[in-house]
């Protein structure tokens, strides 16, 4: 359940921007073709991507904690000097009360710096865990198992494909994890491969969908009106899993690698149609 977690939480960032119906955003067109690398290529690649944006990341928190730093310590000698001021014994209640608001500020201060100090160095700590856990991703990918083969989830042409999206007018670009295939309205939807369901429910902006555990790597197959597969329940490839919620499917293929897995082209793993 804890990947499925972090697959439908990843997936809900990713959606608002790449996965929008072509209905209602006729303005994404296909970026221009590239050479499609090797599944295991292109897993290398997504791998040192990532390795540089936790780098950079890295490299921006620890500039950020070593301002924090220094803003740190000249608050602690200005604190100290509020802190220690002598009071003169005739002062009046109104300067006491000053006073007595000064030396609080100053520790609110303090108390914040520290927090912020504090917030920073558990990002950092974050960064260090993530950029551990991409060199012993990239140390299994060597080995890794690679899916082979799945069937179509439903009948149709592939409207949408792996890669990325261009926008017309602003040019921007953007990845798409997975592709989506052209369907007749509420068609029947199966598994595409033997597997185990570990979620089935609501994917923010695929409508609902599920995600399958198929042993060497995971599936979600989404944009379904009814789902009909409980969570838990062992599925074999061609089973039933519910039905399109209008006229697309969304399929989506993952290799165990990293906490929610990383995405594949599923259209080179297809047989015929069916």
């Amino acid at each position: 359940m804890r990947r499925a977690s972090l697959l439908v939480v990843a997936f809900g960032a990713l959606v608002a921007t790449a996965h929008a119906d072509d209905d209602l955003h006729p303005a994404w067109q296909p970026a221009p073709a590239a050479a499609k690398l090797a599944p295991r290529d292109a897993l290398t690649q997504q791998l040192a991507a990532q390795e540089t944006a936790i780098a950079n990341a890295r490299a921006i928190v620890r500039d950020k904690l070593s301002a924090a730093d220094r803003a740190k310590l000249a608050r602690v000698r200005a604190a100290y000097r509020v802190l220690h001021a002598p009071l003169a014994p005739d002062a009046s209640p109104d300067e006491r009360l000053d006073t007595a608001r000064r030396k609080v500020a100053a520790r609110l201060l303090l108390q914040r710096d520290t927090g912020e100090r504090s917030l920073l160095a558990e990002e950092i700590g974050y960064l260090d865990r993530a950029a551990a856990r991409v060199h012993t991703d990239t140390g299994k990918l060597p080995i890794v198992a690679l899916p082979e083969a799945i069937q179509r989830p439903a009948r149709g042409k592939i409207a949408r494909q792996f890669g990325t999206l261009e926008h017309e007018k602003s040019h921007a670009t953007l990845s798409r994890r997975g592709l989506d295939i052209e369907v007749e309205d509420h068609v029947a939807v199966v598994s595409p491969a033997d597997g185990v369901v570990t979620y089935a429910g609501p994917i923010r902006g695929l409508d609902q969908g599920v995600i399958i555990d198929h042993g060497t790597f995971l599936s979600v197959v989404a944009k379904l009106g009814d789902l009909v597969v409980p969570v838990g329940a062992p599925i074999k490839g061609g089973d039933r899993i519910g039905r399109a919620a209008r006229h697309r499917v969304y399929l989506e293929v993952r290799v165990k690698l990293g906490p929610g897995g990383l995405p594949v082209d599923p259209e080179p793993l297809f047989g015929k149609p069916r």
